[in-house]
C-alpha cells in the first residue's frame, strides 16, 4: 500500500509535491509491532524518524527514583523523535507503544538529505519544532499548578489547540487516553484525575460526548480556569 497519503498528512512533508512524496515513500520502511514494544530509550543514538500510521506511542522520561513523566502520547499521523535528527544528539526521552502499532520508519541519512535539498522542508521543520517547544512549555506549566483540575484543564486546552475539531457547540476532542494515562501526563494519581474530570463537568467546562469524546464549549474559559483557592503563584503540588 502506498505511503504517500500518510506522508502528505505530516506537517513536515505537507508542502512536498507528489513526485517528492513518492521518492520519500520509497525510502521508508513500514512494520507493525506489539503493545509494549520499546522504540528507543533515553540516551540512545538517533537512528531515524518514526511516523505513527495506526496505534499510539508514549514518549516519557524516567527519574532516578523510577518515577515516569509522560511528555507526549502520539497517535496516527504524528511523528516521533524528530528533535535529535537536527542537533546530532541522542534521544532525549524514551518511547514505547501503548497498543499494537503500525510504524513507518525513515532512516536518518535519508531524512537529512531531504531537508538539506528542499528549503521548504527546512522551513516546515522549524515550524514543527516551534510547536513542539510550545507543548513542552505547556507541560511545565501544567506541573506548576497545585490543583489537579487546573492541570487537567490546561492539558485539554493543549489537546484542543493541536487536534480539536471546531463545531457550533464548541471544540470536540477524541480522548484516546485512559484516566491512568492522563494522570501520568499531569503528574497526578488516577483517582485525582477522576475527581478533577467530575469537577470540570460540574462547572460546565467540559461535556462528555460518549466513551472517548469530549466537548469543550469555551476553550478560552477552560484556559483561564483556576480554582478560587489558588493564585497564579501557587506552586506546591
Amino acid at each position: 500500500m502506498s505511503l504517500v497519503p500518510l506522508l502528505r498528512q505530516i506537517p513536515l512533508f505537507s508542502e512536498l509535491d507528489d513526485a517528492a512524496l513518492a521518492r520519500l515513500a520509497e525510502r521508508c520502511v513500514a512494520r507493525t509491532v506489539r503493545a509494549g514494544h520499546v522504540l528507543f530509550t533515553t540516551g540512545e543514538e538517533c537512528r531515524g524518524l518514526y511516523i505513527v500510521e495506526s496505534g499510539r506511542v508514549r514518549i516519557f522520561r524516567t527519574s532516578p527514583e523510577g518515577k515516569e513523566q509522560v511528555l507526549h502520547i502520539e497517535g496516527p499521523g504524528r511523528t516521533v523523535a524528530e528533535l535529535p535528527l537536527f542537533d546530532g544528539g541522542p534521544y532525549p526521552a524514551s518511547a514505547v507503544t501503548i497498543e499494537e502499532t503500525r510504524l513507518v520508519f525513515l532512516p536518518r541519512a535519508d531524512f537529512e538529505h531531504l531537508y538539506r535539498t528542499h528549503p521548504d522542508i527546512a522551513h516546515a521543520i522549524i515550524r514543527a519544532l516551534g510547536r513542539r517547544l510550545r507543548h513542552l512549555v505547556h507541560v511545565t506549566e501544567t506541573l506548576a499548578f497545585r490543583d489537579v483540575a487546573a492541570r487537567l484543564a490546561l492539558l485539554f486546552v493543549g489537546y484542543a489547540d493541536r487536534a480539536g475539531r471546531t463545531t457550533e457547540a464548541g471544540v470536540e476532542l477524541t480522548l484516546d487516553r485512559t484516566q491512568e494515562e492522563l494522570a501520568l501526563e499531569i503528574g497526578a494519581a488516577r483517582e485525582s484525575v477522576s475527581r478533577a474530570l467530575k469537577q470540570l463537568r460540574r462547572k460546565g467546562l467540559i461535556q462528555p460526548l460518549g466513551r472517548d469524546r469530549v466537548l469543550i464549549p469555551d476553550v478560552d474559559r477552560l484556559r483561564a480556569y483556576l480554582p478560587a483557592s489558588e493564585g497564579p503563584k501557587a506552586t506546591r503540588r
